[in-house]
Order: structure tokens, then sequence, then C-alpha cells
């Protein structure tokens, strides 16, 4: 294991052998993207250890009652799945030396703090962000199948499909939308669910641009119009989007239930070691991601 004590000795040039014409050091400072997350997840707090969701079917279609004395068919509803979502805490930490924060006159080392808060933002993007990423394998909706699949079960033994397939482009996406009008409820009921949100990952920027923007199809001789420029949607490009021609078409984020819960948000810690004179820093933070239902996303691999 690599030792985790800053020193004196880790940076000899700003101590022991200092260049005499350093004008400028440098130091790990970029600025962290700016947050996506809560442009695309239905963000929430919570009190509790866990969260826990659950759903219930509607009514079926109406049937037709016989006159002068018929019976009433009646009906009921059915509770849907289960989800819980567990908290899990994140930290991290730094130690600096009694003698490195003494003899630290450019606060390379003591200055490490924005570092950490950098790391904590991108740790918590990637988290969040990998309920996408694994939406096609291991992130399960609550009815037990991946979250974007052509199977997912219904309460009437029928199934629904958010899968789409093929690379972005203008068809495809045209095809992404009309799943998305298809979309129905646990007893085959049309629901009122519009695409608001395009997630794609930095590969299909300009792709994006072209299908999004163009006023006439790209891509083609002709002059049609182009269908998809004026649905609104909002393109939302993430660095944290992992498969380079992955895309992901998204409702409304209060309404396309994916969840995220801040048990506690970020928060820091600093702490002076008698013995040792060492100030050690920690950052720690408590949350969790959650799938509440399927409905409200299409999403496609790629090819």
């Amino acid at each position: 294991m690599m030792p985790s004590l800053m020193t004196r000795l880790k940076a000899s040039d700003l101590f022991f052998s200092r260049l005499p014409f350093i004008d400028e050091i440098l130091y790990e400072n970029f600025d962290a993207p700016a947050l996506t997350y809560p442009r695309v997840f239905d963000v929430r707090s919570s009190s509790r250890a866990f969260e826990e969701t659950t759903g219930f079917s509607g009514f079926g279609l109406f049937s037709q009652k016989e006159q002068d004395g018929g019976a009433v068919d009646y009906d009921t509803i059915f509770q849907l799945y289960d989800n819980r979502a567990i908290h899990a805490t994140y930290a991290k930490g730094f130690q600096i030396s009694e003698e490195g924060q003494e003899d630290d006159i450019d606060g390379v080392i003591s200055n490490a703090a924005p570092a950490m808060g950098r790391a904590a933002q991108v740790s918590i993007e990637t988290v969040i962000w990998n309920v996408l990423n694994n939406g096609f394998a291991s992130q399960l909706s609550p009815d037990g199948v991946s979250l974007f699949n052509n199977s997912h079960p219904q309460v009437d033994g029928s199934t629904q499909d958010n899968l789409a397939s093929g690379d972005f482009a203008t068809a495809t996406l045209e095809a992404a939308i009309t799943q998305f009008d298809d979309l129905r409820d646990e007893r085959g009921l049309p629901i009122e669910l519009q695409p608001a949100v395009l997630c794609f990952p930095t590969a299909l920027r300009w792709q994006v641009v072209t299908v999004l923007k163009s006023e006439n199809r790209p891509g083609t001789a002709n002059n049609d119009i182009n269908t998809v420029n004026n649905l609104g949607l909002l393109p939302v490009m993430s660095k944290y989007i992992t498969d380079s021609d992955s895309w992901f078409l998204g409702a409304p984020a209060n309404q396309a239930k994916l969840l995220v819960y801040w048990r506690k948000e970020p928060v820091s810690d600093h702490v002076l070691d008698f013995e040792t004179g060492n100030m050690k820093s920690k950052m720690t933070y408590r949350m969790s991601t959650a799938v509440a239902d399927w409905r409200g996303w299409v999403a496609s691999p790629g090819a």
C-alpha cells in the first residue's frame, strides 16, 4: 500500500532544493465539470437509513354493462414491485505533517482541500450517471429486468419495450420517440409522458447538434423538414457516460423516476494530532440512487 502521509520529501523542489526562479507553482487545480445530474435525475433529501418506493397499477378498460339490471364488472388495482435504496457512505481524507505545514510557504499542500472537493464532485457524478451506464445490464428496474429492456413484464402477462437500437441519428431518434408515444401503464392503458431530455456522451456532441438544430432533415439531398427540430428536447452532454455511442431519451426529472437521495451532503472536517502535529482532513457524504420505474426512459446502447 502506498504511504498516505504528505511530507516535505514528496515535494523536494519546494522545500530542500527550491528552484530560485520558480514564478508559479503548477498545481492540479482544473475546474470540475459543471454539475449535470440535477438536470436529469429527481433529487430528494432523506432523513432515514434507507428509502423505499412502491407502486400500484390502475384499472383496466371499462366493459359494457348489460342494460336492464346487468351486473357491474368489478376490477381491482394491483400492488407493484417494492424497491429499497440503502444509503452508502463515501469518504476520503489526507494528512499533512507538522513540518510540511510550517514550511509550505506557497500553500501547495495546505491548499489541497479544493482538490478534495473536486474529487468529491466527480465521484458523485460518476456514481449517479452509472445508473444509466449500467442500465442495459446490471442496473435493474423494480420489475427485475434491466432498466432498458424489450421485455418489461406487466401484471396482465404482457410485456413492454423501452430498449431502442442503433447509433444516434435522426431516424433512430424518431423511432425512440415513437416508443415513448406508445408507453402504457401496467393495465395496458396509454399514458401521457413526453420526452424532454436527450443525454449523450462527449463523442456524440456534433451528431446531436446536427440532428437537433438542422432545419432540414440532415444527411439527405431532399428538402424534407427536420421533424425533431421543434420538439424542444434539452441536450445534456455528460462526461460520465462511459459508452461512446450510447444515448438516452428521458422524460422530465420529476416524472422519469430515476431518484437520487441525499442523506448527508458533502461535509469536511479537520483535526490536529497532538502527538505528531499532523493535520488530518476528511470529507464524507451519504447518498443512494434508485430506479422507481422504468417508464420515462428509452435508450440505445448504439450499434
